[in-house]
């Protein structure tokens, strides 16, 4: 049985374009999960207040050992590995909007040094992004009052900068999970992060992996497939090099070994394409699902 064969067992068990849309969504994703850690935690916790469970949660699993071990045993994760937030904070400091729900992933029987090292980019990543953000903000800043603008013309702009995660795929031993990281201000940008994971070999799946030895002809005749049917769907969508779009240099023509993907509830490829890749910038982060 080769690989692609095997995936049915091995794995067997949408989203906006537009950033501003996907900042409002990724709030009402927020939004959604502090409702439901609130039922999750009157449920476990008994307490009489919905607002206090969701701090209590919070704190409890940046600081509590054994009450990450029972949050871990919650629907939502189990098995091999087991997913958690290790930090939840929404908080305003100045003119800056912090909204961080940031994951960690404990190894409960396979390689844990190869999840803590994921572990560590995760955190490195969502560091250096706030950090990164902030720094620009304050320079904005700076610069705006050091060329004459005055506080009324600044009319209290802030930056929001938003951490979420997104568990794509779980059945042992594969792990699949989505970081996001955005900010808004004078514009708006977001990345998005995925991890793959084999938890009980210790390694990350790749697409020859997941879709066998022809992997690229796979993935590329598909991908292929979908512009063209999306192009003649909507008269609005573009990608370079594609119908009128003369920018053939930036055209699709193939997936690489450093290609962004994650595995969807299904088991299925979904191949992720960052903002300006292959199309304008009004088309935003595209997906393509690779389908057996």
């Amino acid at each position: 049985m080769n690989i692609r064969e095997g995936k049915k067992e091995y794995l067997d068990m949408q989203i906006p374009e537009e950033l501003h849309q996907r900042m409002n969504d990724v709030i009402k994703l927020d939004r959604k999960r502090r409702n439901e850690r609130k039922v999750i935690c009157m449920i476990k916790r008994t307490m009489a207040s919905a607002a206090a469970c969701l701090v209590i949660f919070a704190a409890g699993l940046n600081t509590s050992a054994a009450f990450a071990e029972t949050a871990a045993g919650l629907p939502v994760i189990g098995g091999l590995a087991r997913v958690l937030t290790v930090r939840s904070y929404h908080a305003s400091e100045g003119d800056i909007n912090l909204d961080m729900e940031v994951p960690a992933i404990e190894n409960t029987s396979g390689d844990a040094a190869f999840t803590e090292a994921v572990n560590q980019e995760i955190e490195k990543i969502v560091n250096d992004y706030t950090a990164q953000a902030e720094q620009e903000f304050t320079a904005y800043k700076e610069a705006f009052f050091a060329t004459g603008g005055t506080e009324e013309e600044w009319n209290g702009r802030q930056m929001d900068i938003l951490v979420d995660y997104e568990v794509k795929y779980q059945k042992d031993p594969v792990l699949s999970l989505e970081l996001t990281a955005a900010k808004g201000w004078v514009a708006a940008s977001e990345e998005r992060h995925y991890y793959n994971l084999d938890v009980a070999s210790g390694r990350e799946l790749t697409l020859s992996d997941v879709l066998g030895d022809d992997w690229k002809n796979i993935a590329n005749e598909e991908i292929d497939r979908q512009i063209k049917e999306r192009i003649a769907a909507d008269p609005s969508a573009s990608f370079f090099g594609y119908g009128d779009n003369e920018l053939t240099e930036a055209k699709f023509t193939s997936v690489s070994e450093d290609t962004e993907f994650y595995l969807n509830a299904e088991g299925d490829v979904v191949i992720v394409f960052p903002k300006y890749e292959i199309a304008p910038g009004y088309m935003g982060i595209l997906e393509f699902t690779i389908q057996d």
